[in-house]
């Protein structure tokens, strides 16, 4: 799995007040920000980055965005649409413009889907995308309500060994990513929760996609360099948590753009219903908590 990125961040997307308007203009800052703090990866258009929010029109020029202003970033983007014809034109569109990978979360919609159903579903998409192993899975049971079984895995492994690049498991469950990480070698496993980095670094994952290190990626990346060093893995866990903490119960995608404007010094965005942002009180909880556990 050379050449993939280790350190990626899961993006936020920057809206103006109310959600009206992307704010292309804040991309470049961010990714500046992450590169010079230690990551080497980004994914845009994830869940951290309200990827389902977007139209399409939208998700392209954030797409745009991103590649141009990658500087040495690899590049991830999340593509997966309730449709399959929409979820397939922006893969393509992602692929064509530079993408190192697409993340596609299984359709979300309906609940009952048989296993033959999304298996159909991925298998359409991946007929329909380049013979490059660009597609990396998305499992997140409990916001798609839909769980990547070994099953599907095994189907779409067999079927299309020039396709698919790996699975980003964002299940919470560290046995989950480590069954992946064993069952399928071949493929680029990534973490998906920042609570389980050290466990998934240990069970040599690729990666790890990561909601706090959109402000702190330099902290993900001591968790790997202590592993790589043979050094203290569990006092990098244990730094990585405490910047978790800052968020407290707070919502999480307004409360991580608030932290990228009281860490980082980037100008303040705001979410897209239905998501809110923060409330005042919620923002001054924020700071104190950021001066408290000594990252202010």
């Amino acid at each position: 799995m050379g050449g993939l990125p280790r350190i990626v961040p899961a993006m936020v997307t920057p809206f103006s007040e109310g959600g009206e308007r992307l704010l292309l203009d804040w991309f470049p800052q961010h990714l500046a920000y992450l590169e010079h703090r230690g990551a080497d990866g980004v994914l845009a258009l994830g869940t951290n980055g309200e990827g389902v929010s977007l139209s399409i029109e939208e998700r392209r020029d954030v797409i745009d965005a991103v590649v141009t202003h990658r500087g040495r970033l690899g590049i991830f983007f999340g593509t997966g649409c309730a449709s399959l014809p929409e979820t397939v034109a922006l893969s393509n569109y992602a692929i064509e413009r530079g993408a190192d990978a697409v993340l596609v979360v299984p359709p979300f919609y309906f609940k009952s889907i048989t296993a033959q159903g999304l298996s159909d579903y991925y298998q359409a998409l991946l007929s329909a995308l380049p013979a490059k192993r660009t597609v990396l899975l998305y499992n997140i049971p409990d916001v798609s309500g839909v769980e990547i079984s070994d099953a599907l895995v095994d189907d779409l492994v067999e079927r299309f060994p020039d396709r698919l690049l790996g699975i980003k498991d964002t299940s919470g469950k560290l046995e989950r990513t480590q069954r992946y990480q064993q069952r399928y070698p071949q493929l680029a496993i990534y973490n998906g929760s920042d609570s389980n980095t050290a466990g998934a670094v240990t069970s040599g994952v690729a990666g790890a996609v990561s909601a706090i290190a959109n402000v702190f990626p330099d902290l993900v990346a001591d968790v790997f360099h202590a592993h790589d060093a043979g050094g203290d893995i569990a006092a990098a866990q244990a730094k990585l948590d405490r910047a978790k903490e800052t968020l407290g119960d707070l919502p999480s995608h307004s409360a991580l753009k608030h932290l990228l404007h009281l860490v980082a010094g980037l100008p303040l965005t705001h979410v897209r219903p239905p998501l809110r942002d923060l409330t005042p009180d919620e923002a001054e909880a924020l700071a104190r908590r950021v001066q408290e556990l000594g990252f202010g």
